[in-house]
């Protein structure tokens, strides 16, 4: 089923197109069956879409036992495509990547308007990454380097707060958010 083009920047072709793609910048290297799994889309749709991607030279497929496993293309527009690709859609990736080897961290997730462009509210661009660390021991100022780190990948400002496990506006945050990781979530 066609998708409509990405709020975040509907400058891709659809939401599938943009999603694949962070899969492929961000996500870990895998198979056209396997980035279906993640996505939970069809792998007939995917590979439809891996095709195009391939034919226009913005990904590779190279032969890896009986799978051939998709990369982002070595092109002189990569870097540009790469970073557009954060914008829109790799956000989720860049700031579990970054918060994954963390400890004491149980919970990470994006809220606001970064979030509800990301669900389909139509709105203007976020300037900025709204983000919630779920943490009994860490704060703001323990976490900046990683803040940095994500804001130097996405190119957007990230406006990070830490909450504790029992802070009681946590529920509110959530709804509407892009979850990111939880504690024992290892996909």
């Amino acid at each position: 089923m066609p998708t409509a083009a990405p709020e975040l920047l509907p400058i891709f072709r659809s939401e599938t197109q943009a999603q694949l793609l962070a899969e492929v910048f961000f996500g870990r290297p895998a198979s056209g069956s396997e980035l279906a799994r993640r996505l939970g889309l069809s792998q007939p749709t995917v590979a439809r879409e891996l095709a195009r991607l391939a034919e226009a030279g913005i990904v590779t497929m190279e032969e890896v036992g009986r799978a051939k496993v998709v990369r982002p293309a070595d092109a002189p527009y990569t870097e540009a495509l790469r970073q557009l690709v954060a914008y829109a859609a790799g956000a989720p990736h860049i700031v579990r990547d970054e918060y994954l080897d963390v400890a004491d961290i149980d919970e990470v997730f994006i809220h606001g308007s970064w979030a509800a462009r990301f669900h389909g509210e139509p709105g203007p661009p976020p300037n900025d990454l709204d983000l919630v660390v779920v943490s009994s021991t860490h704060t703001r100022f323990t976490l900046a380097e990683h803040r940095a780190a994500i804001e130097a990948a996405t190119g957007l400002t990230v406006d990070q707060m830490v909450l504790p496990p029992d802070h009681d506006q946590l529920a509110t945050l959530r709804d509407g958010s892009v979850p990111v990781m939880t504690r024992g979530d290892d996909s």
